[in-house]
């Protein structure tokens, strides 16, 4: 089995295209194979904008431009997706799977 490295940050909001470029890249130099982002405060349509050069799959809940969270995959990692929940309240997103 090879190792999975696994970030969580609160990133107090991911509007600003510089941030979240920031963000993105440090994950992905970090190796980042999944990222748990808490206080996204970006809308639904926006949290697409997280899918980048290395990010596979994202799955996020949101309430407007308030709270927010997102799950983001490494392309490398093979995740099947079995089941999503989302708060409306943008609270928490739990994803259930397999990642083989």
């Amino acid at each position: 089995m090879t190792n999975l490295k696994m970030v969580s940050y609160n990133v107090h909001g991911l509007n600003h295209p510089t941030k979240r470029r920031k963000i993105l890249s440090q994950l992905k130099n970090l190796g980042c194979g999944v990222a748990l982002i808490q206080e996204t405060h970006l809308v639904e349509t926006e949290h697409k904008k997280l899918r980048r050069e290395w990010v596979g799959e994202v799955f996020s809940a949101s309430h407007g431009k308030r709270r927010g969270v997102a799950i983001l995959f490494n392309r490398n990692v093979i995740f099947s997706e079995e089941k999503v929940l989302q708060d409306t309240l943008g609270r928490y997103v739990m994803v259930i799977g397999t990642i083989s």
